[in-house]
């Protein structure tokens, strides 16, 4: 063999040498790499184990039903109460099989809940009944459950409880039994002792001193009557059996009646009709009535110091819009949703007002079953303005206009244009919103941002009044999260200058915002230089 061979044979020896070495050290890495990755592994799938088993050893120790569900709302999981409570296996009951407990006249509305919070992904509560194992007795529940997401806000997980309320509900319900039979025996003897003291009056003189005290004893019993009054109607909104007569009237006629009565009675003060449109309107005329009576008696009560009481009915975007304004103490923005509670009365410290608080809340009843629509504009010091809204046609109604299904929408209630030269889904809503309107609304503008594949939104609410607050939940748990997913990134608000929309902007925010950035504004020009500005 030649020198030359010889040394190229050593060379190649030698490079042989290295890529053995090499590799041995890349084998030596892979293994220490997959000894790492199965104690990695091995401590997850302990620390996963003992968490669930930490949690099944709280969940079983727990005086509630707790289950959970997969992704699609079956049950994969029910804890050691639930057969203590039930009599039934666990297995039994898994899957969409813990519907054989539910009483049949809930099995329907409970489902239907619970299609709606897993199709949006949303928190799920509601009352029903369900079977208990010692009696078999059907016992009122509260069922709530809350769904656990990934990072792209897709549900993973469903975590409930079921608690017990059926003594709660029992008790409730005897105290409004309670209220409308004692109510029922009050107003007997009270109309006998008005009539009496009608004859009292009638047989002395207006000079005599016993007439003053008679004359006085008569108004307190009229406001009895009224106390009275309130107290059943509460009764029979609970119960679901407030009755309403609906037939065509002549609204401003009754407004214009309703006030001359209050007027008589109340001669310090000016009622004043501003304006009152002629509009025949289909509804239960006393009941109408009787909201137009609260309020202005509220406007009487909260002015001490005033003398002066404004009422309007106008016609608008086919709705009736009545306001009563004061001028008296005003109300804080904290205390404004508060009002139409039961019992609730604003707490001002400087003075007292008589009443069970009950005006309020009776009287937003009685207009969402006319499918009608309560809000409060306020200045604390400068007076307060109470709105209500009655749909002529029975329904508030939201018509498409025209749209391309692509770029822009136009209807009676919102306007939207894709912006390509901004990049971005200019939104313009328009006059009276409701929870209908604001989720079509919405979800075409979630339509649009999909279609577009955009990620900025200008949505302008300067000309919203009104008071859409049953939908901001819906908002914050389904629909913002939904953008979110689409791909929305900025979404620049600008305020509409109605309080209650303001309240019900910020409350579907707060409820979750996820990786949006959004911000407030009361200026167009300022919300277009902000998302402007935004990468």
């Amino acid at each position: 063999m030649s020198e030359p061979d010889t040394n190229q044979q050593a060379a190649e020896i030698e490079r042989l040498k290295r890529e053995v070495e090499r590799l041995t050290a890349e084998n030596q890495l892979l293994s220490s790499a997959a000894a790492t990755c199965r104690t990695d592994a091995d401590t997850q799938a302990d620390n996963l184990l003992a968490g669930l088993a930490q949690f099944k050893l709280i969940a079983d120790n727990v005086p509630v039903i707790v289950w959970t569900a997969d992704p699609h709302g079956n049950i994969d999981y029910l804890n050691k109460r639930y057969t203590e409570y039930t009599g039934l296996p666990a297995q039994q009951s898994l899957g969409n099989n813990w519907y054989s407990i539910v009483h049949a006249d809930d099995i329907e509305r409970t489902s239907q809940v619970w299609a709606q919070s897993i199709q949006h992904g949303t928190n799920y509560e509601i009352q029903y009944r369900f079977r208990r194992g010692l009696d078999n007795t059907y016992r009122w529940q509260l069922g709530k459950a809350l769904p656990l997401k990934n990072h792209n806000g897709k549900v993973i997980k469903w975590f409930g409880i079921t608690t017990d309320i059926h003594e709660q509900k029992q008790a409730e319900r005897q105290k409004d039994e309670f209220l409308s039979i004692a109510s029922h025996e009050l107003k007997t003897p009270l109309t006998s002792v008005k009539a009496f003291m009608q004859l009292a009056l009638k047989g002395i003189m207006p000079e005599d001193k016993a007439y003053n005290f008679i004359n006085k004893s008569a108004a307190q019993l009229v406001r009895l009557e009224s106390l009275i009054n309130d107290l059943l109607d509460v009764s029979k909104i609970n119960a679901g059996k407030m009755n309403y007569n609906l037939e065509p009237f002549e609204f401003s006629t009754a407004l214009t009646e309703t006030v001359e009565n209050i007027q008589q009675a109340n001669q310090k003060y000016h009622i004043i009709i501003e304006r009152n449109d002629e509009v025949v309107y289909k509804g239960d005329r006393l009941r109408i009535e009787q909201v137009i009576n609260n309020l202005i008696a509220n406007a009487i009560k909260y002015s001490p110091n005033s003398d002066r009481v404004v009422v309007r009915s106008e016609l608008k975007q086919n709705n009736l819009i009545v306001s009563v304004q004061d001028f008296g103490i005003g109300i804080e923005p904290e205390n404004l949703t508060k009002l139409f509670d039961r019992y609730y009365r604003v707490d001002n410290t400087s003075m007292r007002f008589q009443g069970l608080g009950l005006g309020l809340f009776i009287s937003s009843e009685i207009i969402k079953r006319h499918n009608g629509s309560f809000w409060i504009e306020s200045t604390p010091g400068e007076g307060s303005t109470f709105f209500f809204l009655l749909p002529i046609n029975g329904k508030q109604e939201f018509i498409d206009i025209e749209t391309d299904n692509q770029t822009y929408y136009k209807g009676n209630f919102i306007e939207m244009r894709y912006l390509p030269e901004h990049q971005w889904l200019d939104v313009n809503w328009l006059g009276y919103q409701n929870f209908d309107s604001v989720k079509k609304g919405c979800m075409i503008m979630l339509d649009l941002l999909k279609k577009n594949n955009c990620s900025k939104v200008l949505n302008d609410n300067t000309y919203v009044t009104g008071n859409w607050s049953e939908a901001a939940d819906w908002g914050g748990e389904f629909w913002f999260p939904a953008m979110q997913e689409a791909g929305l990134k900025h979404f620049a608000w600008i305020y509409s200058p109605s309080t209650f929309s303001r309240m019900s902007a910020h409350k579907s925010i707060d409820i979750t915002m996820g990786k949006v950035t959004a911000q407030f504004f009361t200026s167009v020009d300022k919300a277009r230089t902000w998302l402007q500005n935004m990468d």
